[in-house]
């Protein structure tokens, strides 16, 4: 596809690409931010592209990547504060929301003291990689494997404790 073709096809495809990632509950910039990431690449190898329909076939997917990769980015669960009892729980309900929090604090607490330390840096004061690498003085694909691990054996947890 020519430079031409592209710059005339573009205007289009954008508002393709940011109503897709709205379809997937992004808002705002976020959309905006998505589509800009879409358009870049999409530029990056329209020389590939034979016509505007594989352009906007390209874009769809592109755009679906994306916004998954975003919300994914985006998705935190905060560990503080989970699971506090409710006035309107009955006693049994707040006897059982308050060990879960006992065995899920005494399962935070046998995390490894960096894993514990990435997850909450993570979850609780919502740091993101850059700045947990930098806090912790590690390297950012680091970050990634020790909160992937701390997950990994919290949710091992959870499930055994589950099928007990």
């Amino acid at each position: 596809m020519e430079q031409r073709q592209f710059e005339q096809a573009s205007a289009e495809v954008r508002r393709q690409v940011v109503a897709t990632a709205r379809s997937y509950g992004i808002d705002g910039d976020d959309a905006e931010d998505v589509a800009q990431d879409v358009m870049l690449r999409l530029w990056t190898v329209r020389a590939d592209l034979p016509d505007e329909s594989s352009l906007q076939a390209l874009a769809f997917v592109a755009a679906r990547n994306r916004s998954i990769d975003f919300l994914r980015a985006h998705r935190t669960i905060p560990l503080d504060g989970i699971g506090e009892p409710h006035d309107q729980a009955s006693p049994h309900d707040q006897l059982e929301q308050s060990e879960t929090i006992r065995w899920l604090e005494q399962k935070l607490a046998e995390l490894p003291v960096t894993e514990y330390e990435v997850l909450r840096l993570r979850q609780v004061e919502r740091k993101s990689h850059d700045e947990i690498a930098a806090i912790l003085g590690i390297q950012r694909a680091s970050v990634s494997t020790l909160l992937a691990r701390a997950r990994k054996r919290l949710l091992q947890d959870i499930q055994k404790r589950n099928r007990q």
